[in-house]
């Protein structure tokens, strides 16, 4: 897993309210309630900074609805606000396991505080607690919430003073801020809370996308425009300059998942849109012009952004990325030359090539000195800690493949419309009635159409194109409005001007193409249907033979909303 930016951290000391509460309930006619609270109580800083991230009113009733997380599960839970104080709780007899006693517990574990959870009664309950007690172990529960994560909380547990063999839960194995917060709950009224600044998180895609660049720093992202291509590598670069200090946190670590991040600077990075005129002296060094000091000019070698991070990840615990979009638009091979050999994960820093010019002497700027060191040594390398990510459209028949030797040293990527994505995002519902009359529609109907409509729309183009010609979910990204007959106007407008123009140039002089994806039928048996967004016309006779059926494309804008929803409903097979 890929360790993400913390930005808060609850510390509470397993006192005997948090061992009640984390136990279970008892069915018993004992008269004791102490055992029927399936929370923690919150209160002061912890609460105040609990209820700003989860958004919980501070009045009676205030309720929002959290996922628990911890190693290999998750369980449901919420924030709540009672009277005067919040509550962190979970279900009747949903207790996070993380966080109840268990028998013999080992760095394997998901529990950490050693117990007998079975007694089936509060008065053997209490013997245990006793017990638990009486060794002094000083256990703490930690709850994290990450950076970018929405409603769901971390949860591990550790021991203050772990006796012999019980290394592997102390608390001293967490960052000294997270250790001073557990110390201070015993004048805190059992938590401690901690907001932390600095980093960023990794995002599930890009945190998806770290993983395969951990296993090969070399990957290509491929798939049709407007699929996200873009979206991902702004948000890699954005992780890679911003994720230097703070805490972090790997999901998939029980006790060593909480880190301090590596001090010093962020990362650097530098994106680079390949074109038929972008060359290797462009991205590796070339000779440039320089004005000297006696008003001529002299020819320096210049680094290009490549060799500049190479210089710059040389530096212990520092990461550079360079992005290679548009990567098929220029001549890649011959734009990566020579340094296609240092590309291979095996090679990094074990293989090297003799730059042009290095005798010359080839100097970075200083924001990428090694060291202090600008100076470029002849024989070049990559090393590990520089990333290398293309991304290049599938459906782009203008240029020419990549070559075999390119493609091998690289983890192809493929990014196909998400349909998921789109539905976030415009917030359309699940179960929605398409038949219902059209006064009854809403906003929130034309978005689910939008998404059925796109889906619909690549399944014909799969037949028809192939798969590398799909739309992407970008093309309805802007559809919005705050009455119906706006959401279905812009509908209308994004299919007019983004889908049909877009299939237009990609079915150039097919229009039985063309007319398959948009359900026109064949010049032979057309389509007869109104408000059709597009009609065969046949030629006129006095062509001869030069007559033929054409196909005609109309505007849905310029239809009323409701004939524009009915034939979207029609293009999306509802």
């Amino acid at each position: 897993m890929v360790a993400q930016a913390v930005e808060a951290v609850w510390v509470w000391q397993f006192s005997v309210a948090a061992f009640k509460a984390t136990y279970g309930r008892f069915e018993t006619s004992s008269g004791d309630d102490s055992y029927t609270k399936d929370y923690l109580q919150v209160s002061g800083e912890c609460g105040r900074l609990l209820s700003t991230l989860f958004h919980v009113p501070e009045r009676r009733g205030g309720r929002t609805d959290i996922t628990l997380v911890w190693p290999g599960g998750e369980g449901p839970g919420f924030v709540s606000y009672s009277s005067d104080r919040f509550h962190l709780a979970w279900p009747r007899e949903n207790e996070p396991p993380v966080w109840k006693v268990t028998p013999a517990p080992t760095d394997q574990t998901i529990a950490t505080i050693p117990g007998d959870p079975s007694h089936d009664n509060p008065h053997s309950a209490d013997a245990e607690w006793a017990q638990l007690e009486g060794r002094d172990l000083q256990p703490f529960l930690v709850a994290v919430k990450l950076q970018g994560e929405t409603n769901r909380l971390h949860l591990r547990a550790y021991v203050g003073n772990p006796p012999a063999g019980m290394e592997w839960a102390a608390l001293n194995r967490l960052p000294e801020v997270v250790q001073e917060a557990a110390r201070s709950t015993h004048s805190k009224k059992s938590c401690a809370s901690l907001e932390v600044a600095g980093g960023v998180t990794a995002e599930p895609e890009v945190a998806k996308l770290i993983d395969l660049l951990d296993d090969n720093p070399n990957i290509l992202l491929v798939g049709p425009p407007g699929t996200g291509k873009t979206v991902l590598l702004e948000k890699l670069v954005h992780f890679v300059e911003n994720s230097a200090g703070g805490l972090h946190f790997d999901s998939g670590l029980n006790h060593d998942a909480l880190t301090e991040g590596p001090g010093g600077e962020p990362g650097k990075t530098r994106v680079v849109v390949l074109h038929p005129a972008y060359t290797y002296e462009n991205l590796v060094v070339g000779l440039l012009p320089e004005p000297t000091d006696g008003g001529g000019v002299s020819v320096k070698p210049h680094p290009g952004p490549l060799v500049n991070l190479a210089q710059y990840a040389k530096t212990a615990d520092t990461r550079a990325l360079i992005v290679l979009d548009e990567f098929n638009r220029g001549n890649a091979a011959a734009v990566l030359g020579d340094t296609i050999a240092l590309l291979d994960k095996d090679k990094r820093e074990r293989a090297f090539v003799n730059l042009p010019f290095a005798d010359l002497g080839i100097k970075v700027p200083l924001e990428f000195a090694h060291d202090g060191d600008r100076e470029v040594p002849s024989n070049f390398t990559l090393p590990r800690s520089l990333w290398v990510v293309a991304a290049m459209n599938s459906s782009d028949r203008s240029v020419a493949p990549l070559d075999a030797a390119l493609r091998r040293r690289f983890s192809i990527v493929e990014m196909p419309p998400n349909y998921d994505v789109l539905t976030q995002h415009l917030g359309a519902p699940e179960d929605v009635d398409f038949a219902a009359a059209y006064d009854e529609w809403t906003p929130g109907i034309v978005a689910a159409l939008a998404v059925k409509l796109l889906h619909a729309l690549n399944e014909r183009i799969d037949t028809v194109l192939g798969p590398d010609f799909r739309l992407g979910q970008s093309n309805f990204w802007a559809v919005n409005g705050a009455t119906t007959n706006e959401a279905v106007a812009s509908l209308a407008a994004a299919f007019d001007f983004r889908v049909v123009s877009t299939l237009r140039l990609a079915m150039q002089d097919d229009d039985g193409a063309l007319a398959a994806v948009l359900r026109a039928g064949t010049a032979e048996t057309p389509a007869p249907r109104a408000d059709a967004v597009a009609t065969w016309k046949a030629g006129d006779q006095e062509l001869g033979t030069y007559r033929s059926a054409r196909l005609h494309v109309h505007s849905l804008s310029d239809l009323t909303p409701e004939r524009a929803a009915a034939e979207l409903r029609h293009q999306a097979k509802l």
